[in-house]
């Protein structure tokens, strides 16, 4: 069963993104100018900006890059910089980044 109404026809041909809590891999440089990587949980993606959640928390200003489908044929990178970061519960931060 389908959520379309009848009639309706898919025209975008471009990847979709099931945002039901999707795994992604972040990937950063830190203060020392090291390359860090992480997995976390993207919780929306819009026109210019995501949130995700994430164990530790980042800087406002910080470059990271979000890896959706790491390592199959779906695999796709968005880059932003983090706008706001806020403790959301003990063990996890939501990050909220603007797309660059």
């Amino acid at each position: 069963m389908t959520h379309e109404p009848p009639g309706f026809e898919e025209k975008r041909t471009s990847l979709r993104v099931d945002m039901e809590a999707e795994r992604v891999v972040l990937h950063w440089i830190d203060d020392q100018g090291e390359s860090c990587e992480g997995e976390g949980v993207c919780l929306d993606l819009a026109r210019k900006g995501v949130l995700f959640d994430y164990r530790k928390p980042f800087k406002i200003g910080d470059l990271v890059a979000l890896t959706f489908n790491e390592g199959t044929s779906q695999q796709n990178t968005i880059k932003g910089q983090v706008c706001r970061c806020q403790e959301a519960n003990p063990h996890s931060f939501h990050i909220a980044m603007q797309l660059v």
